[in-house]
């Protein structure tokens, strides 16, 4: 179930206990960087380019 999550996903447990798949979308552009918890560093991206 993992491999096959792509971005804006998540696993998500109900109060029943029930576990899902759950899909993250963002209405507005502006709001994309309000919510921008990682900022990549000259070494991540050279990290990157060898995966």
């Amino acid at each position: 179930m993992l491999g096959s999550m792509f971005q804006s996903q998540c696993l998500f447990k109900d109060i029943y206990g029930r576990t899902s798949k759950n899909s993250i979308e963002c209405l507005f552009e502006e709001c994309i960087e309000a919510f921008e918890t990682i900022n990549k560093s000259k070494v991540a991206y050279a990290e990157e380019m060898y995966l």
